[in-house]
């Protein structure tokens, strides 16, 4: 066993190996850091796509739906409506009963005031759910907005809103059933 004045410089000399270890290593990282240029190196937009093309080859191949919708998400988000509506395509080619693909879809031809298609995939989904809130929702919005059958729209949003019972969308609903039941 050691003694007290011992294990003192014992510590003490772990301590000095320490701090001269920490020493270099942060004039090493400091030497790195400071050899790599200021500003990063910006991948060209051609190389993006090629990457995201790829990425959803890749993701076709092995049939990855989930992988797939975030693609296609993420392109709608940041604008790339041609390509979202692409790659939920695909998705329907993989798995022609995606309620999830179909319904965004919807929402992305709706938001883009492309009424048509819009309905026509919601019609797709109520032909296999016909109970499906949000579809019932959106023909509401659809036929309200888009086609100016309010007739139409009021009664798929009273239908959504005895479905949904609560939440800010059936807010909205009652809305536009007070609103629109005026103007029949």
């Amino acid at each position: 066993m050691l003694s007290f004045r011992a294990r003192r410089k014992w510590i003490k000399g772990v301590f000095w190996v320490l701090t001269i270890a920490l020493g270099v290593g942060l004039v090493g990282s400091s030497v790195f850091w400071t050899s790599l240029p200021d500003e990063p190196v910006a991948e060209t937009e051609a190389h993006q796509q090629d990457s995201l093309d790829g990425q959803i080859a890749r993701a076709v191949k092995r049939e990855d739906i989930g992988t797939l919708l975030l693609i296609a998400r993420q392109c709608a988000d940041g604008g790339d409506i041609e390509r979202a509506e692409t790659v939920y395509r695909k998705v329907l080619d993989l798995a022609p009963d995606n309620m999830a693909a179909r319904l965004s879809l919807v929402e992305l031809y709706f938001t883009n005031n492309n009424y048509e298609k819009a309905l026509a995939e919601v019609e797709a989904i109520l032909k296999k759910t016909p109970d499906h809130q949000k579809a019932l929702y959106y023909r509401g919005l659809i036929r309200g907005f888009g086609q100016k059958d309010y007739a139409g729209a009021v009664a798929d949003l009273k239908r959504y809103v005895s479905l949904a019972k609560s939440g800010r969308e059936v807010e909205e609903a009652l809305q536009l059933i007070e609103e629109w039941s005026a103007k029949q």
